[in-house]
């Protein structure tokens, strides 16, 4: 408590010493007196720890949206990517022995009673399996096959029959009936099971066919699928 007082006194005395002395003998009396009395305190009064950092303040409000930049310079091109996976394998393509069809016209009349009618035009042959000369069909492979055949009476006779055949058997019959200078037309289809090397085709039974240009009387047929 006596060294705490002897430093007031003595710092009151400081405080007071420019107005006893002159500028010059303050000074002197003021560099003598600094360092012990400086000691004095630090002795007297330590510095204490550094404190403990404040906590962070409270989060300001958003500022207002800026404008928009300019837009920037396109950036430099990426790598290659990696190849994907590998797809799976497709399906099989159609062989050319399972491409199979026909279709037969007739621009002229056909009156050959009892026998195989002959077409005067062929539009299509794929894998020419269809024999213009007989006007038959082979099957080159076992399986099964659609035909159709659609025809137009001629006009001077009054009634028609034809017949799809098989190997010699009937599959279907088409008539035709109207009275003369009329034309009348009928057609009719079948799905045929075929063994390699059957044949099928149309015989005329009694009548007559008419054919022009327009090609009312039309015979084709196609591979469905094969069977083994």
């Amino acid at each position: 408590m006596a060294e705490k007082d002897f430093i007031s006194w003595h710092l009151l005395a400081l405080f007071f010493l420019p107005f006893c002395l002159c500028q010059d003998e303050y000074m002197e009396v003021s560099r003598r007196s600094y360092k012990p009395v400086a000691k004095i305190l630090k002795l007297c009064f330590p510095s204490g720890n550094h404190g403990n950092n404040g906590n962070n303040g409270a989060t300001g409000q958003e500022g207002a949206k800026g404008e928009k930049g300019d837009k920037g310079d396109m950036g430099p091109r990426g790598e290659r990517g990696h190849h994907g996976p590998k797809g799976e394998k497709g399906y099989p393509g159609i062989p050319p022995e399972l491409q199979v069809a026909f279709m037969a016209s007739m621009a002229t009349h056909f009156s050959n009673q009892n026998s195989g009618i002959i077409f005067s035009s062929v539009e299509t042959n794929v894998g020419n399996f269809f024999d213009v000369m007989t006007g038959r069909f082979g099957a080159p492979v076992n399986g099964v096959y659609f035909f159709t055949f659609n025809m137009m009476k001629h006009e001077d006779v009054e009634e028609v029959y034809v017949y799809l055949m098989h190997n010699g058997n009937t599959v279907f019959s088409l008539y035709s009936y109207e009275s003369k200078g009329k034309a009348d037309t009928s057609g009719n289809s079948a799905v045929l099971k075929l063994a390699k090397g059957d044949e099928v085709w149309l015989r005329m039974g009694n009548g007559a066919l008419h054919g022009d240009h327009q090609r009312f009387s039309t015979f084709a047929g196609f591979l469905l699928f094969e069977t083994k």
